[in-house]
């Protein structure tokens, strides 16, 4: 971890290296990567690299399969006016015709080593599109796969890297690399591996606070934000507090620590991509910028940092075989992703309650949204939960449009639910004597002294499974994962001692995702989904408004002979119990028709609700380890 403030160095580790001026002795030299930062205000960074290749090595690559993304999101979109040099003079190169992210150099024979000099351009799209944007005027992320090429076939983990950073003046980073100088706006780091530089995103912003979240005993945790105004960092009190207790509460499910150190980076800004990234010693996240100090904000994003701080254990210490490569340009097998992010959701929404980031009665409601949410995915009656991992890399950058027919990355929400029938059936089986947390500590808890991956495959897990209690696994996660499945919900709500209910008013909870998604969420009743215009985002097939003719990307004019507005919307839906319709103006490109969607049962918000006859284990499951 590292954290540079305004005023002076705070190193967490002693000074062991230097910054080098270029000359090489060997092939194991670092790459020296300078990444010219003073202008992230306008969304581009000058970056320049010296490299030595190894002998009849004349091919550099930018990073493609990114870890975490799953997929080939390296954003080659944004590298520009990319130049190569050697011994001072212009060195000409070729894309690869079938790897686009690969360049071959013209090198002379008489020399090995090249300047690469080429700008990135953050982009202004959301996360997972080709151009990601990663810097506003006031914040920037730097990850180390945007701002380096390195050569072809070379392991991640023997490949060195020395880094150095130069950013706007008075603004200050986080991250977590190693050692570290500091002079002025230039910030330079310690060689490393190539594997280490990408897993260490740098935070940096022109506003920016620091604070402790180190437990007794340790090791240091640490949160850095940075955001785009100093109002945005006034956080609550009792929102530090579930973080500090969120350490806490880790430490008492897994028995032990995966890492040295630990940084939450938090990106507070309206102009980036929104969203989390685990790294083994930090993890990135970023949300919108008024999300410490806006109640329906943080409570959409309060499980964010639980999730990203739970892959320190499961997706980085423990990875699937499919999913750990020689390097980035090696294609993923993503078909574990129902455990590597679908236990991941499960324990981020736990460790939320947990630690009092979220109350019960708002985690109860989060788990009806989900499950509701499930239910009504229409996509569910062609495809396998199983296939949404297998086939992530493709589904990842699914549009809104027909996601509810196409399934998104289901295994993450989806398996929040089948991971809470695995908990509630251990619970049952052994008299509530073990839970999941039996498997987490067994097959997490390893003391490692330094970040590490050890790989697994399914039948690891069903074994680690029946370590903690006998039962044919492996037949329920086919019945789960590898077959179409109707509902998600049923099963494991009535194992947890809950059932799903309706209700005429909205919970807060589903208030705060309505905010955040900028959407009505009418999926439930009408069968459909509207922006704040009333651009129609999705329509679950089969709905009322399905069946009504009205699809995606149509625009909503008029409700009922009015013009349209939100409120309009859901006045007219809670009139459906004794009008018996809704009736649209929608405009289709140059079209205007008029859709009358048949429904009675006015406005539908899901809710739980206790089955007395059932043991509660969801209560059980929610609560502390730590008291």
């Amino acid at each position: 971890m590292m954290l540079r403030a305004r005023t002076g160095l705070i190193a967490f580790f002693a000074y062991v290296g230097s910054w080098l001026p270029v000359s090489y002795a060997g092939p194991e030299q670092p790459i020296l990567v300078e990444i010219d930062a003073s202008q992230a205000p306008l969304h581009v960074l000058h970056i320049k690299e010296t490299i030595v290749l190894p002998q009849q090595q004349r091919t550099l690559v930018f990073s493609k399969w990114l870890p975490g993304e799953h997929g080939p999101t390296g954003p080659l979109n944004d590298l520009v006016d990319l130049h190569f040099e050697s011994k001072g003079k212009p060195v000409a190169w070729q894309r690869d015709p079938l790897d686009l992210y690969a360049f071959h150099l013209q090198l002379p024979n008489t020399t090995n080593e090249v300047v690469a000099r080429f700008r990135y351009v953050t982009g202004a799209a959301g996360r997972g599109s080709p151009s990601p944007a990663s810097a506003s005027a006031k914040v920037l992320v730097v990850k180390g796969n945007q701002v380096l090429l390195y050569p072809q076939n070379g392991k991640a983990a023997d490949v060195r890297v020395r880094a150095a950073v130069t950013l706007p003046p008075g603004w200050n980073l986080a991250t977590a690399l190693g050692t570290l100088t500091s002079a002025g706006p230039k910030t330079t780091f310690a060689s490393t591996t190539l594997e280490t530089f990408i897993d260490s995103p740098i935070l940096a912003g022109a506003h920016s606070k620091l604070w402790d979240l180190t437990p007794a005993g340790g090791p240091t945790h640490r949160l850095f934000a940075a955001a785009d105004s100093e109002e945005a960092l006034l956080i609550k009190a009792e929102t530090l507090a579930g973080y500090r207790k969120l350490v806490l509460e880790t430490g008492a499910l897994f028995g032990a620590r995966p890492y040295r150190h630990y940084t939450f980076l938090v990106a507070l800004s309206d102009r980036i991509a929104h969203g989390g990234l685990e790294h083994h010693e930090s993890s990135d996240n970023r949300v919108f910028e008024d999300t410490f100090i806006d109640e329906s904000r943080l409570l959409f994003r309060s499980a964010l940092l639980p999730h990203e701080m739970a892959h320190a254990w499961n997706g980085k210490l423990r990875r699937p075989t499919g999913l750990v490569t020689a390097n980035y340009q090696q294609p993923y097998d993503t078909s574990l992703l129902w455990v590597y992010e679908g236990l991941t959701s499960f324990l981020g929404e736990v460790l939320a309650a947990r630690a009092g980031l979220r109350t019960a009665d708002e985690a109860r409601d989060m788990l009806a949204i989900t499950a509701a949410g499930m239910d009504a995915t229409s996509g569910r009656a062609w495809r396998s939960l199983g296939d949404t991992a297998t086939s992530a890399q493709v589904y990842a950058p699914t549009l809104r449009a027909w996601r509810s027919s196409r399934r998104g990355l289901d295994y993450y929400p989806e398996m929040y639910l089948v991971w809470l029938q695995v908990d509630a059936l251990i619970r049952q089986l052994t008299n509530d004597s073990k839970s999941l947390d039996d498997f987490c500590k067994a097959f997490y808890g390893i003391t490692t002294g330094k970040p590490a991956v050890l790989p697994y495959d399914r039948l690891d897990v069903v074994k680690a499974l029946n370590n903690v209690v006998p039962f044919d696994w492996e037949k329920f996660f086919r019945g789960k994962i590898d077959s179409v499945v109707p509902r998600a919900s049923d099963e494991a709500l009535q194992a947890l001692g809950w059932k799903l209910v309706w209700k005429d008013e909205p919970s807060k909870s589903f208030r705060a995702i309505e905010a955040a998604s900028k959407e009505t969420n009418l999926m439930f009743s009408l069968g459909v989904a509207v922006s704040e215009e009333g651009l129609v985002a999705d329509v679950v097939g089969g709905s009322p408004a399905a069946l009504a003719g009205v699809a995606p990307a149509m625009q909503i004019v008029a409700i009922n002979g009015r013009r349209f507005s939100t409120a309009k919307l859901r006045s007219a839906v809670q009139a459906t119990v004794k009008r018996g319709a809704v009736e649209l103006i929608v405009e289709n490109g140059d079209f205007f028709s008029t859709k009358k969607i048949v429904w009675r049962q006015g406005n539908r918000y899901p809710s739980l609700q206790r089955e007395a006859s059932r043991p509660d284990r969801l209560s059980a499951l929610f609560k502390p380890l730590q008291n």
